[in-house]
């Protein structure tokens, strides 16, 4: 699931721009990790699961349905929600906490970078990062690091994504 949303995240919100999901993904690291150490735990993969499920489940299209072990079909907005809540049930307050501090992180990413902008400069890649990542250019591109692609001959054979008018950029 881990590989599966991170995979998702990638190829659908950052095309050509894996240097930014690389530093954002890094940062995200270094949030859960602040996080926890009250917490004192040493395995933090739970509550990198939740971030990205956040953010995923954030960025899906409105309306959009998931399924619980195929029981419960409920919108996809809820389901870090679900996992949250699955941790209490099995793994009792201190699993529940550190997933927590996954959906904290998960929203703060997708407020900050997607939602407001307001983290947007923060989660540019550095040069160093886009230059090993094999990438051109500086800055984020358009919302959330996601390119924004035209007609112009941006990728060769592709006609107008349409990225600007979905998200409000002129």
């Amino acid at each position: 699931m881990l590989y599966r949303n991170s995979n998702e995240l990638e190829s659908t919100h950052y095309p050509r721009r894996s240097a930014d999901y690389a530093w954002q993904l890094f940062l995200a690291s270094l949030g859960i990790l602040g996080l926890n150490i009250p917490l004192g735990t040493f395995v933090h993969t739970r509550a990198l699961l939740l971030a990205l499920t956040y953010v995923s489940s954030r960025l899906a299209p409105p309306g959009s349905q998931t399924s619980f072990f195929g029981l419960i079909t409920f919108p996809v907005i809820y389901l870090p929600y679900m996992l949250v809540g699955m941790d209490l049930l099995m793994g009792g307050p201190g699993a529940a906490a550190i997933s927590i501090s996954g959906a904290v992180v998960g929203h703060l990413w997708w407020w900050g970078v997607f939602d407001t902008g307001a983290l947007r400069n923060v989660g540019a890649a550095p040069g160093w990062l886009r230059a090993y990542f094999g990438e051109t250019g500086g800055g984020t591109g358009g919302v959330g690091g996601v390119a924004n692609l035209s007609a112009s001959g941006d990728i060769p054979g592709v006609q107008d994504v349409g990225w600007e008018s979905k998200c409000g950029v002129s």
